[in-house]
């Protein structure tokens, strides 16, 4: 039977996760997670997707939209088919959807695995940056630190949304990648991270000094599967080298622990020093890498 691909649906979310899941082991998403985000982005976002099946099974997923957190408004696609049913041209007539649907846009990333690196050389699109992928058992990290350390730890439930935001978007100011995260809205930014489904908001944790947030680290975590991923770590500049990020990741190492985690998984950009330093004294090693494309057009 031929493979049909056509606009995706709501229906098709349920069986994309799994096969997402499958395509990228390091991946920490459910069905509510992924339900959420997609069906909460803004209108300007211009959130697309694609199913490609084999039958009644799915075998690819094709995402296109624009990065409404920056003012550069960048397009997006991703493309994920299974192994079975690649070199087939399922991933192409994905791609080529994904930027049919992005036509105005002059500029366009992607993001792929070693195995994928290929398909998106040939497509055109140029490695701009690398990601390193690292894990760690939380159970094995030493957490005593936060015994002795004058600093308050709370979790992002007790210091609240505003306090979290004002932490997020100062920091994410200084994340690397091919965009600055420049255009965050709080109403937005309610909307795609605080309701989360997926984000723990009782395990992830703030420093906070001089009654406020300094330091945030966010953690998505599945239950089922026991795995988490630290999302997002960010310090205020003011009192960055003070040591309160790693406190925070520090705490939620604890707590996730406490939960029976086994595995926390982090993506740092290459050229981020200070946080792969942070990473490296909590335990995390190196899984694989990530690389980031851009198609300029």
């Amino acid at each position: 039977m031929a493979v049909s691909i056509r606009e995706g649906n709501v229906d098709d979310i349920a069986a994309a996760v799994p096969l997402l899941n499958e395509i990228d082991n390091t991946r920490v998403a459910t069905e509510a997670g992924s339900r959420h985000r997609i069906l909460n982005a803004p209108p300007h976002a211009r959130r697309n997707w694609w199913a490609a099946r084999d039958g009644g099974t799915l075998v690819g997923w094709g995402t296109a939209g624009i990065d409404h957190d920056t003012s550069a408004r960048s397009g997006y696609v991703g493309v994920a088919v299974l192994e079975s049913h690649r070199r087939r041209g399922i991933g192409t007539t994905l791609l080529e959807r994904a930027l049919a649907h992005l036509v105005d846009s002059a500029r366009i990333q992607a993001g792929a695995a070693e195995a994928g690196r290929s398909f998106a050389k040939r497509h055109g699109f140029r490695h701009t940056h690398t990601r390193r992928v690292s894990g760690v058992d939380p159970r094995t990290v030493l957490t005593s630190e936060l015994d002795s350390t004058r600093a308050r730890i709370a979790s992002l439930l007790e210091v609240g949304p505003e306090q979290t935001f004002a932490v997020d978007a100062e920091s994410v100011l200084d994340e690397p990648g091919d965009d600055v995260i420049d255009a965050v809205e709080y109403e937005q930014w309610v909307r795609d991270y605080w309701e989360h489904p997926d984000l723990d908001l009782a395990l992830s944790q703030a420093a906070v000094a001089d009654g406020r947030a300094v330091a945030v680290a966010y953690v998505i975590v599945d239950r089922e599967s026991r795995r988490a991923l630290n999302a997002y770590t960010g310090s205020l500049r003011a009192y960055r080298g003070r040591g309160f990020a790693r406190l925070a990741k520090l705490a939620v190492m604890r707590r996730l622990a406490e939960v029976g985690v086994e595995l926390v998984l982090t993506e740092n950009d290459e050229t981020n020093a200070p946080m792969l330093a942070i990473n490296d004294r909590l335990g995390y090693r190196p899984i694989e890498n990530r690389y980031a494309y851009v198609l300029d057009r």
